[in-house]
């Protein structure tokens, strides 16, 4: 049974066999003396006619939209009017910029080349003239940047910047590790440094680094972690370099002995 949308219906919104109508947005039904439609408008909207019926909220709703519609489209309208206009000023910068003179440089000549750190060839027609100018030696300006500004056929001059030779680069000499040990605990790092170097006679004392190596316990001899370069790496591990009964090996990190001893027990 279908049921009355309309207020105040005279059949207690009870549709039976009576003239009724459906909203076309709601798919609520009326009948056709409640929504104040005649018969022949009922036969129309049976028909297919294009006539719809529509109930009182969904007018409202319709009314809305309407209005939402009306005004989306002068938004539009309103974009595309902008868009026009940026397109019309982009085609007014295209044709400009077609229109300017390739054969015109870009950056301005002073006519006295004397005053003017960047060298200028003239434009010719002539290929070895070109391939003479190119190739030219250029001149040096204050800061002792060489730059070049280069014209060959139907092109604009292009600024060069041309580097110096990078100067040579020179690498820090490596280090090596050597563990002395042995000796009487008033032994200091600058005495045993200056031990080495005076031996030595090593003009540069700043290449050798003496660090003392604490222990937990208390021990009667005195230890140090040597590093020095590889010049002379051999020859303070020499044993012969040293006193009598002094303590001389490479120098071996424990945690890292440690890790090979594991590594191979696993193994």
């Amino acid at each position: 049974m279908l049921i009355c949308c309309m207020e105040g219906c005279e059949f207690n919104n009870s549709i039976s066999n009576d003239e009724h109508v459906r909203c076309w947005l709601c798919d609520e039904y009326a009948h056709a003396k409640c929504a104040g439609i005649t018969d022949s408008v009922v036969e129309m909207i049976e028909g297919r006619t294009g006539l719809k019926w529509t109930c009182e909220t969904c007018r409202v709703v319709k009314s809305q939209m309407g209005r939402f519609m009306k005004q989306t489209r002068t938004e539009i309208t309103e974009l595309f009017r902008e868009v026009r206009a940026v397109y019309e000023k982009l085609a007014k910068l295209e044709s400009h910029i077609t229109s300017l003179d390739p054969q015109k440089p870009i950056y301005p000549v002073d006519s006295d080349s004397s005053s003017n750190p960047l060298h200028t060839f003239e434009d010719t027609n002539d290929d070895k003239e070109v391939e003479d100018a190119e190739s030219s030696i250029v001149q040096h300006n204050s800061t002792n940047m060489q730059k070049a500004k280069i014209w060959h056929h139907n092109a604009a001059p292009v600024v060069l910047p041309l580097h110096t030779n990078p100067v040579i680069l020179k690498a820090v000499p490596p280090m090596k590790a050597v563990f002395v040990s042995r000796l009487v605990t008033s032994t200091t790092e600058d005495a045993l440094k200056h031990y080495i170097v005076a031996k030595l006679s090593y003009p540069n004392p700043d290449d050798i680094i003496v660090r003392k190596i604490y222990n937990k316990q208390r021990r009667k001899i005195a230890s140090f972690k040597v590093m020095a370069p590889d010049p002379i790496y051999y020859t303070i591990l020499n044993p012969g370099f040293w006193p009598k009964h002094i303590i001389v090996h490479e120098f071996v990190n424990k945690s890292l002995l440690q890790t090979n001893v594991e590594f191979i027990k696993y193994c």
